[in-house]
């Protein structure tokens, strides 16, 4: 069974002393009537959808509810509705869920012989940098030159 966000519906008690109950009705897409789909609740004010409601359905797209009030005689009073913003349903399920083997990819082999040295030509011996600076005595010296203070006389 599919997991479904939960939502608590409120309502604010009727002060009729008769009441003994309130009568939940919903509908989808709208237009919540006396016909539509309902559940008696019993004296609260309060109800944990979709858990608190065992015949509430779960459906496609907007939701309306509506609470009346019920006395000893199962009269009921006018209905106050709402229209959710949200949707007690759920997305549909992924497809196609397999299991298959692991095969270890294969080790790459390393060559047997060691990599050709390089040429003669190409090798280069390492110079010593300087024991003042620290820079090779080889190495290009740039010289910087800090920008001079432009005074701006009007």
């Amino acid at each position: 069974m599919a997991k479904m966000k939960k939502r608590i519906l409120r309502w604010q008690a009727s002060n009729s002393p008769q009441v003994i109950g309130y009568k939940l009705y919903w509908a989808q897409e709208g237009g919540v009537t006396y016909a539509s789909s309902h559940a008696n609740l019993g004296n609260v004010t309060e109800v944990l959808l979709p858990d608190g409601v065992e015949s509430f359905s779960m459906g496609q797209g907007p939701v309306e509810f509506g609470v009346t009030a019920v006395d000893e005689l199962g009269n009921e009073s006018d209905m106050i509705t709402l229209t959710a913003p949200y949707q007690f349903s759920v997305p549909a399920p992924p497809m196609d869920l397999t299991i298959e083997a692991f095969h270890k990819p294969k080790a790459v082999e390393r060559p047997k012989e060691p990599p050709p040295a390089l040429p003669a030509e190409e090798l280069r011996p390492i110079q010593q940098p300087d024991l003042e600076t620290g820079i090779p005595a080889s190495a290009p010296v740039f010289k910087v030159e800090r920008p001079k203070k432009i005074l701006w006389n009007e």
